[in-house]
């Protein structure tokens, strides 16, 4: 068994609540940071979090995208959900995608 015993969809639902709750009630409550540098860093948080689980965990066949290693938010895993978030608010914040 790997460090929680929690896998998959409930592992990543607690990450993007968690996590993502408390990076951007942090950053945009009391730092007062915008928009796009909030979700920014809320999604480089989600996939920091998520690949440290999957590391721990990387004894599981296909551990980078496996359920049993890390978080999931219904069928992508939480990483990529992370890093779609910092290219998207990244690409807004540089003016090529408007809101």
């Amino acid at each position: 068994m790997g460090v929680l015993p929690i896998r998959g969809n409930w592992l990543g639902l607690g990450m993007f609540v968690v996590v993502g709750g408390l990076v951007a009630l942090i950053g945009g409550f009391i730092l007062k940071l915008g928009d796009v540098k909030t979700m920014i860093t809320v999604g480089a948080a989600l996939a920091v979090a998520d690949l440290a689980i999957r590391i721990v965990n990387r004894t599981v066949p296909g551990w980078i995208f496996s359920r049993e290693a890390g978080g999931y938010f219904f069928f992508i895993p939480i990483w990529i959900l992370g890093l779609l978030v910092v290219v998207l608010k990244s690409l807004i914040g540089a003016g090529v995608i408007k809101k």
